[in-house]
């Protein structure tokens, strides 16, 4: 058995140190993955996720390799001096962080960029790495409450995360993590030697509170390939999955900063806001002043061509700037309701923007925040037009799992749900990129259109499906009932005035050939084996596979190579994410594969050796955990809908449970053979009627209110977490029988752990794009199955 070192400091503060240093590791992950996708793109959240499992893996590592620099007699010290130095080096890496622009660009010079990056951003977790390691394999304390005190940390920093953005901002809450980081290192110093410990725990929150005081501190000087020109903002709002900034009101001509404006459009200057979402993603808010006249230029734009055919009630997804919304107002709708996922939003035009805009005053508007498809669900109301114009804020959730938030609005399910909200005779428009020699997106956006409206029983849907474009812009329309003789006038007549290119209508021959064999296919399944065989994955996306933005087909990698030499418009940016995944997935995998030969080559010859069962059942547990955690969060986030509720009820309850498991652990004392195996049995049983029950359960129950919804995914994932957490600790038990504390090889275990956690964070999210979510789940559930063959013997 491990030895017992005498401590005279009690467990709870121990506990408490490590929660608050966990705290502060998960904490500065999520703010890392916002980091970056303001400076650069969404999908490096994901690399970000990499460097800070490959942080810790190398801190582990190194308290293997080096046991004499970790004296179990001076623990405390140990765990004391690598917070210390976890703090400095996240307020230090930031410093340098600020001066880089990761942009993917083909030149040598990026990887330098990138190779800096990594590096900056994975020394803090390096030393968190040790604080871990050290406390999970050198303390006295049981394995099941330490692990347990680990991920309750985690918990409640992932949950801090939220209110910590709203009140500060991305750089700021930055440093409040280093401070997080110099408390730890107060508790787990022994009384007398902490001072310098709160001294710098101080000095970092007073600079973390100074920097979010002023739009000129400590923020990136690169955003998105560009400068930011901090002097032109005027309003800044952070929050857990996006960063809003307004620039000063500025006049120029309407047809600059409409989406596809008409050669009819008035030139007259128009005074006007510009603010943008994560350094790119624009929308604009125009002096209405409460007249809706003085914005009556944007019945020019094609993305306002569903109000020309019906007017009455308008209801609006993703208000923005609200130009939708004055467009609506303009063109004749008596009422106008608007829904907006993001706060910052609603906040701006019912805040600073309010007599600016004039929309938050006007008597036939009204402005929710809330995600869209969750509103619709329990709304009753009857909508003549429901518009989505160009909803893609390409900016990452902070819980990863290449998880856009708008993710959830392009689905047949979602499309179901707004289509049910239609008055009879409704539209439904939605405005997306185009560009007429890559039917592209436009291809499955209207692949998205006809497969909802065969789900719904429409034998043909070509009679409920408007498409026009101009420019840049595609919009259709989609009605509830087949479209009527003078709704195709209104349309084709509003199209030859604007100029507009009428591309589908009832009636009329389409030149483009995939549009035409997307509407000629009589059923749904006719329609998906039709999209599966395209060159671009063309299938209508579900809440099975709800990557509407993913056009390339991770299954088949080597039709990925042929796009490499000429990249353009959607798959452009298409391939730039998914090379980006391939090569995390490719640098996680030698990491892991590193984790098990270096420690072998390199550590001195009477350092222990785990066995090969015993680095097999580690590296099957990492694996499994992440698989299905991220299976868990592309489910129900796309379930619950807003993004705050991915990191507030997702992550934070996968976290709690699989701590209270490892706690329960103690109890239940799974250290043996075979009851490790009928613990491998049980939780993969769970975990394969999950991958096909909850697709099922979240549909039954889409209606529930939020606090029912909430309720569920507690439900759903309480279990999984109690099972998943017992299964380190037991490991460790396993892994230790029989070994003294001069014989420990648990740091490397831990280790190889995270190592299976980081691969698998990227294999996760290329299993779900190319097969879907249920099989991410699934292919967790058969990974802790596998432990229970790995532990029937020991080497």
């Amino acid at each position: 058995m491990i030895a017992v070192v005498p401590r005279a400091e009690s467990s709870g503060r121990f506990y408490i140190a490590l929660a608050v240093a966990t705290g502060a590791t998960l904490a500065l992950e999520i703010v890392q993955t916002r980091m970056l996708s303001v400076v650069s793109w969404y999908h490096l959240a994901f690399f970000v996720i990499s460097l800070a499992m490959f942080g810790m893996t190398l801190g582990a590592l190194y308290v293997f390799l080096r046991p004499e620099r970790f004296d179990a007699q001076r623990l405390d010290e140990h765990l004391s001096r690598s917070a210390y130095f976890a703090a400095i080096a996240t307020a230090v890496a930031w410093l340098d962080q600020l001066c880089l622009a990761p942009e993917m660009v083909l030149s040598a010079s990026a990887v330098v960029v990138f190779a800096r990056l990594a590096i900056t951003v994975s020394i803090p977790f390096f030393f968190s790495g040790i604080v871990v390691t050290l406390a999970l394999t050198r303390s006295p304390y049981p394995i099941g409450r330490t692990y347990g005190a680990d991920l309750a940390g985690a918990a409640v920093g992932c949950v801090a995360v939220i209110p910590l953005l709203g009140i500060l901002d991305g750089p700021s809450t930055i440093f409040i993590a280093a401070a997080l980081f110099a408390v730890s290192s107060a508790l787990f110093a022994a009384v007398g030697k902490r001072r310098r410990a709160v001294a710098l725990a101080i000095f970092l929150t007073a600079l973390a509170v100074v920097n979010s005081q002023t739009r000129f501190g400590l923020d990136p000087i690169m955003v998105k390939g560009q400068a930011e020109k901090r002097h032109w903002v005027a309003y800044e709002r952070w929050n857990s999955f996006s960063r809003i900034i307004a620039y000063k009101p500025w006049n120029e001509s309407p047809k600059m900063v409409m989406w596809a404006a008409s050669e009819k459009t008035p030139t007259t200057p128009v005074e006007f806001v510009m603010m943008n979402i994560d350094g790119l993603a624009g929308t604009a808010i125009f002096k209405m002043a409460g007249d809706p006249q003085i914005v009556d230029f944007l019945r020019y734009d094609v993305t306002t061509l569903a109000h020309h055919v019906r007017q009455g009630r308008a209801a609006i997804i993703g208000v923005g700037g609200g130009r939708d919304v004055m467009a609506a107002l303009a063109l004749g709708h008596r009422e106008v309701l608007g829904v907006e996922l993001n706060p910052a939003f609603t906040e701006a035009l019912t805040g600073p923007y309010r007599e600016f805009a004039g929309l938050a005053d006007h008597a036939g508007v009204r402005l929710v925040t809330d995600e869209a498809r969750s509103f619709f669900t329990r709304d009753d109301g009857q909508y003549d037009v429901l518009q989505a114009s160009l909803i893609d804020t390409w900016a990452a959730t902070g819980a990863g799992a290449y998880s856009l938030s708008e993710n959830s609005i392009y689905t047949i399910e979602a499309w179901r749900v707004f289509l049910d909200r239609l008055a009879p005779g409704g539209i439904f428009t939605v405005s997306r990129w185009y560009a007429p020699d890559r039917l592209d997106e436009t291809a499955r956006l209207v692949s998205l259109a006809a497969g909802t409206l065969l789900s719904r029983g429409v034998a043909d849907p070509e009679k409920n499906i408007l498409l026009a474009a101009h420019g840049q812009v595609a919009t259709i329309l989609v009605a509830n009932e087949p479209f009527a003789p003078r709704d195709i006038a209104r349309f084709t007549a509003a199209c030859a005035d604007m100029g507009f290119e009428v591309v589908l209508a009832p009636g009329m021959e389409t030149t483009s050939e995939t549009l035409a064999a997307i509407l000629s296919k009589p059923t749904y399944d006719d329609l998906v084996a039709y999209g599966r065989g395209t060159p671009l994955d063309l299938t209508p996306p579900t809440d099975a596979r709800p990557f509407f933005f993913n056009l390339l087909r991770l299954s088949r990698p080597w039709e990925i190579v042929s796009y490499l030499g000429r990249p353009s418009g959607v798959v452009a940016g298409n391939l730039i994410a998914t090379l980006t995944l391939i090569v995390i997935l490719f640098v996680t995998a030698a990491l892991a594969a590193a984790t098990i030969i270096l420690p072998a080559r390199f550590a001195p010859a009477d350092s222990p050796r785990p066995g090969a069962r015993a680095l097999a059942y580690f590296a099957l547990i990492g694996l499994a955990f992440m698989l299905s955690e991220i299976a868990f969060l592309q489910q129900l986030s796309v379930y619950l809908g807003h993004p705050v509720y991915s990191l507030a009820v997702v992550l934070f309850s996968i976290i709690l449970f699989t701590g209270l498991g490892s706690f329960a652990s103690e109890r239940l004392v799974l250290g043996t053979p075979a009851r490790i195996r009928a613990f491998a049995l049980v939780i993969a049983s769970y975990l394969i009627a999950m991958a096909f029950a909850l697709p099922r359960l979240t549909a039954h129950f889409g209606a529930l209110e939020l606090p029912g919804r909430i309720a569920l995914c507690v439900a759903v994932l309480a279990p999984a977490g109690l099972m998943m957490g017992q299964a380190f600790p037991a490991g460790m038990r396993w892994a230790r029988r029989g070994l003294d504390a001069a014989n420990d090889p648990t740091p490397w275990l831990w280790a190889v752990n995270g190592a299976a956690g980081v691969v698998a964070s990227a294999a996760a999210v290329m299993i779900s794009i190319a097969f879907g979510i249920t099989t991410t789940m699934i292919v967790g559930a058969a990974c802790y199955a596998s432990i229970a063959f790995v532990v029937s013997a020991r080497d």
